[in-house]
């Protein structure tokens, strides 16, 4: 097959609780000598086992600097809406 699939390089910097049956993974990983930061959702499978799905997202971390002045540009609006909804779970 021309374009298999090729394993990867991962390290897992957080798994963050979404509820009893998601969690959302934060990796480094790398495909194809290009390192990305890895944003995905996960499932736990009926061995106990979290899988990745397709939702999610892998950004070069070349990009990662960009990625991180948006999330904290972010900061304003969130804290906004918060006020908004006083009985809004607190990051």
């Amino acid at each position: 097959m021309a374009d298999e699939t090729q394993a990867s390089e991962e390290t897992l910097i957080k798994a963050i609780e979404k509820g009893a049956d998601d969690q959302i993974h934060v990796r480094i990983s790398r495909f194809r000598e290009r390192d990305y930061v890895d944003i995905r959702h996960f499932y736990p499978t009926e061995e106990g086992e979290w899988k990745p799905t397709r939702k999610g997202i892998a950004i070069p971390v070349d990009l990662y600097p960009d990625l991180l002045a948006a999330l904290k540009e972010a900061e304003p609006v969130i804290a906004a809406r918060r006020k908004e909804k006083p009985d809004a779970p607190k990051a």
